[in-house]
Order: structure tokens, then C-alpha cells, then sequence
């Protein structure tokens, strides 16, 4: 192996360790982000959203399993939540308890239809 060779194999191994390291969206960079932080900080502080909509933003993170949605006004932050496998069970888009694997009870009120239209 040429010289060339080997210096490219090795700058190329510290880039990589080194951007190992360089997870943006993490918990404690979830907590630097206050209500009224211009959107232009957030995404400086956790890096590009996995999301974009126009009044929220959804950050995903794999494994460990963990998701932030950041709500806007006026591009600024009014709202944030933060979701994790502790806080959520398995998934924050499931909508029953997954403990007990069973969705939960609806009350849904009955109405009485007189007319019908045709």
C-alpha cells in the first residue's frame, strides 16, 4: 500500500470517528431550545429536522428511539415536546398503551338521526 494510500485510510477513519461523535439531537440539546428561540437557532442547535411542516417541526432519532416536535408562531418556537421510549412505551405515534397491548376504551356519543336525505 503506497503512502498516498494509507494517509487516505486514515483521514478518512478520523472523519468518520469524529462525525460519530457530532449527533446534534440529543436530549440535552433538546433542552437548550426555549419558547420564543428563532427557528433559524433550532435548526443551528439541532441540526436539520427529519420534518418540516409549517407550524412544527418532528426530529427522529433511531436507537435509541427517541422524537421532539418543535411548534412554531411567527418563526418562532411556542411550543416543544419531547418523546422516548420511558416516556412513550415503544412509539409516541402509537395511540394505546403498549404495556398491555390493548387499545383503550372511546366513549363516543350516540346520536339519533330523524331525517335522513337523499
Amino acid at each position: 500500500m503506497s503512502r498516498y494510500s494509507l494517509l487516505l485510510l486514515i483521514v478518512a477513519v478520523l472523519v468518520s470517528c469524529m462525525c460519530a461523535g457530532c449527533e446534534k439531537f440529543t436530549r440535552a440539546r433538546y433542552e437548550t431550545v426555549y419558547i420564543g428561540m428563532p427557528q433559524f437557532e433550532v435548526e443551528q442547535t439541532l441540526g436539520e429536522p427529519a420534518a418540516k411542516f409549517s407550524d412544527s417541526w418532528s426530529y427522529l432519532h433511531d436507537d435509541p428511539f427517541y422524537k421532539a416536535i418543535i411548534q412554531f408562531r411567527d418563526e418562532r418556537v411556542s411550543d416543544k415536546a419531547w418523546y422516548d421510549a420511558n416516556e412513550m412505551g415503544t412509539n409516541p405515534d402509537t395511540k394505546f398503551d403498549s404495556q398491555k397491548g390493548a387499545a383503550p376504551a372511546v366513549n363516543v356519543p350516540k346520536v339519533k338521526v330523524d331525517t335522513v336525505v337523499q
